[in-house]
């Protein structure tokens, strides 16, 4: 078990892991306490360590009681704040995932949504995110309504649950505050990295309903995360967004041939069909709209009101990541695909 959790922390080969996830294992009947205290040291020092790699260590701004405030992650907050709590969950599943061999296992490993706090869901992105490359075993992963309601997973990873049955219980709301909210902040070069890639790679889709598929649930876990940091007055932790929207829309002449460019064939019957996976191709540039509204919505702002501080902070945000060019172009090329 430790071999496998130090392997999602990348502190151990695939080919020492792999093995040991495929085969089965007897179930202790309990566990001592140093095989307790190693998990949990296991846990904690490979959480923070793969946070402070991911950007946690990079001297930035985010809100902190609606106020920018600079420096590294530990340096913007709290001690209290940094505190990562796993529940009970989290070692039940390790020890399944050790114990079983997935594919074979019934019934499939779940915990109760509410029972899982941040922690756990941090834990359980980082073991798919392991066993990605894995295709049986993150397949058999996503039957498993944890992993399905998994906010991280899903917005890393889109894609690999696009066309699967929709998971109603998928919320973002606990991710803007808190504990959650500073793993966002971390995974923001993350983030942006996963997100453009994700971009680039449209162009080499040829499969039109794995195109609208895709480009649907794209649709929909941004407008989830959009509306969730729309709440939570958390706008700083959509910078990603328009740090994509910058780097892809840098080049003026683009076209939606960019992201539908390698779709085979001519595709549905109905032109209503072609043209719905092709709007869907192009998910991330509708986003540039909602940023906009907020510039506008941040521009109304007063220097008596409450969110003035934020504001301006978003102001200044959406000028250095250009984001009046992103979203003009955006809608450029938006235009392009609508019928006269």
């Amino acid at each position: 078990m430790l071999r496998i959790l130090r392997f999602v922390f990348g502190q151990v080969p695939n080919e020492e892991a792999i093995p040991l996830v495929r085969q089965s294992q007897n179930r202790p009947n309990c566990l001592s306490p140093s095989a307790v205290h190693l998990v949990r040291d296991t846990l904690s020092k490979g959480c923070i360590l793969y946070l402070v790699r991911a950007g946690g260590w990079k001297k930035e701004q985010f809100l902190r009681d609606g106020q920018p405030k600079a420096g590294r992650l530990w340096e913007r907050s709290g001690i209290n704040e940094l505190t990562l709590e796993f529940s009970r969950h989290s070692m039940e599943f390790l020890i399944w995932l050790t114990a079983n061999k997935p594919g074979e296992t019934k019934p499939m490993w779940k915990a109760p949504a509410s029972e899982l706090t941040i922690a756990d869901h941090l834990l359980l992105f980082l073991v798919y995110e392991a066993l990605r490359e894995e295709k049986d075993i993150a397949a058999f992963l996503r039957c498993s309504s944890s992993f399905a309601s998994n906010p991280l997973c899903h917005l890393l990873y889109p894609g690999d649950f696009a066309g699967e049955a929709t998971d109603e219980s998928l919320s973002f709301d606990g991710w803007f505050t808190s504990t959650g909210g500073l793993i966002i902040e971390a995974m923001q070069p993350i983030l942006e990295d996963r997100w453009l890639q994700m971009e680039r790679d449209k162009g080499q889709i040829g499969d039109w309903e794995r195109m609208r598929a895709e480009g649907q649930e794209q649709t929909r876990i941004l407008d989830l995360f959009l509306d969730a940091a729309d709440r939570a007055n958390r706008w700083d932790l959509t910078r990603f967004l328009l740090a994509v929207l910058d780097a892809i829309l840098a080049t003026p002449d683009l076209t939606p041939t960019f992201w539908t460019g390698g779709l085979q064939g001519s595709g549905p019957t109905r032109l209503a069909d072609r043209l719905e996976t092709q709007r869907s191709a192009l998910a991330v540039l509708r986003c540039a709209e909602r940023l906009r509204q907020w510039e506008q919505r941040a521009r109304t702002s007063g220097f008596m009101d409450d969110d003035y501080a934020a504001s301006k902070f978003w102001l200044g945000e959406y000028e250095r990541f250009n984001g009046r060019q992103s979203t003009s172009r955006a809608e450029g090329i938006l235009e392009m695909l609508e019928p006269l």
